[in-house]
């Protein structure tokens, strides 16, 4: 371990340190990942939740019901009294807004995460602001194409953690019941999935984790299925805690997500365990598969399920994607070679 590596302090803020989420729990994998490599990390978090206590978290209170000036009032307090050289934030550029200008004054190198390609005006301000703006793919942060600041890193998921006591090199679920795991919510295009079934034989079926975080369109989605007559045909499971999802992946061999221009870690998750994903054209290429639908209309969807060309790919062959363009050390290696040296 280098001695440039010892001295770097990482403030690390982001939404939510919650083993239990059905969301954000891999926030904490990515944590000790950064540890694991050297660094000494402090976390800001605006909810805090079940944790096991391995890193220092320093919430805003949103979770004992602290209002937004007590929140604004919270986070300037830590900013001001911790110590630390570098400031990471995770998916939510309107620190940068809060807390941007202390850390400018202060000289402390900034980086931010995100996958999201809307621009606005926390976003901006973090693009002059940051050192660098990491993404997993290219169609994130479009607005930055071109420029040194936007790195492109893949995704970041601990193999280690996922495959835990799964030793299987084959995965035999039966391609009739189709999976589908993400936030239920108008950008994840969920309808394009549920369509497809009205042209795939009667013995398909949709499973669909995810919470319902916008409700007008979880209703229109109740409704649509009301509508195709697919009642019998698709599940709507509500949330599940991260962890449980390894019972879960297992039993299915194709996943459908037609979230738009972003790859859900969902996807990459569900490839250790051989399924495969069936998603957009520029999906998966970033992803790093070489079939996928011509394009993104519920008919093409069920025309290259019926083709079946995903059984060409086995367990083995989409572990390998994982873990030679995804995994979690190679993301925090790439990360950490800006974040060290402060550039």
């Amino acid at each position: 371990m280098s001695s440039s590596r010892k001295k770097i302090k990482l403030l690390f803020i982001t939404q939510k340190i919650h083993q239990a989420d059905d969301d954000l729990a891999f926030v904490i994998l990515w944590i000790k990942e950064f540890i694991k490599q050297g660094v000494d990390v402090q976390v800001v978090c605006l909810e805090r939740g079940e944790f096991d206590d391995s890193f220092p978290v320093y919430s805003l209170g949103k979770e004992k019901g602290a209002g937004k000036l007590g929140r604004m009032l919270r986070f300037w307090q830590l900013i001001f009294r911790l110590k630390y050289n570098r400031v990471y934030v995770h998916m939510n550029p309107e620190y940068f807004t809060l807390g941007g200008w202390y850390w400018f004054l202060k000289k402390i190198p900034m980086y931010l995460w995100y996958t999201h390609y809307t621009m606005h005006f926390h976003l901006w301000l973090a693009g002059h602001l940051s050192a660098r703006m990491f993404a997993a793919t290219k169609q994130s942060l479009p607005q930055y194409e071109g420029s040194p600041k936007k790195i492109i890193t893949g995704h970041g998921i601990d193999i280690d953690f996922w495959l835990k006591d799964f030793h299987e090199d084959k995965n035999n679920s039966s391609e009739f019941n189709l999976l589908t795991v993400h936030r239920i919510c108008r950008s994840k295009r969920l309808e394009l999935a549920i369509k497809a079934l009205n042209f795939l034989p009667s013995a398909y079926n949709l499973t669909i984790y995810g919470r319902d975080v916008e409700k007008d369109y979880y209703g229109e989605i109740l409704d649509l299925i009301k509508e195709e007559k697919l009642e019998n045909r698709v599940k709507l499971m509500g949330p599940v805690p991260m962890a449980e999802l390894k019972n879960i992946y297992h039993k299915f061999r194709i996943m459908v997500n037609m979230a738009s221009e972003t790859i859900d870690k969902t996807m990459l998750e569900g490839m250790l365990f051989g399924i495969f994903p069936v998603t957009t054209a520029g999906n998966s290429q970033a992803i790093g598969l070489s079939d996928y639908p011509n394009n993104d209309e519920p008919e093409t969807l069920a025309k290259f399920i019926m083709q079946k060309k995903w059984q060409e790919y086995s367990v083995e062959s989409l572990q390998r994607i994982v873990e030679e363009k995804h995994s979690l050390e190679a993301l925090i290696k790439k990360m950490g070679k800006y974040i060290i040296e402060g550039n």
